[in-house]
């Protein structure tokens, strides 16, 4: 059991895409991303990262997130780089052709979005 985060936005389809691929894993997920149909009633703006995503973060054996370079602003790089900080394993998944300069700055590696591709980097990474 591999307990994962996926930072995301609703506004693409980068979750679903993500979840997906790691359903087709070998391994079985527990997902401690904020779903769409529970989400946090209240976010703590005095954070960049509110303590109850922080949580999850801190539950996840690994943070699995899209290369997209929209991640540059907003909550989802935020989450990724919280996760830097503490010391999580941190992979992008090759969504887009281009990736964010931000995931490229902070040395996360870029796995094209294969399953034999992302399970080679969970194994040697968690």
């Amino acid at each position: 059991m591999i307990n994962v985060f996926i930072p995301h936005r609703w506004n693409n389809d980068d979750y679903a895409e993500l979840s997906a691929l790691l359903d087709r894993t070998k391994f079985k997920v527990r997902d401690y991303s904020v779903p769409s149909s529970d989400p946090f009633d209240s976010v703590d703006r005095r954070y960049n990262v509110d303590p109850q995503i922080q949580r999850q973060i801190k539950y996840a054996n690994v943070v699995v997130c899209s290369n997209r370079p929209a991640n540059n602003n907003g909550m989802s790089i935020e989450e990724i780089r919280f996760a830097v900080d503490i010391n999580k394993p941190v992979v992008a998944v090759k969504i887009t052709e281009s990736t964010s300069s931000e995931i490229a700055n902070l040395g996360i590696q870029v796995v094209s979005k294969r399953k034999d591709s992302l399970e080679a980097w969970i194994d040697a990474n968690i």
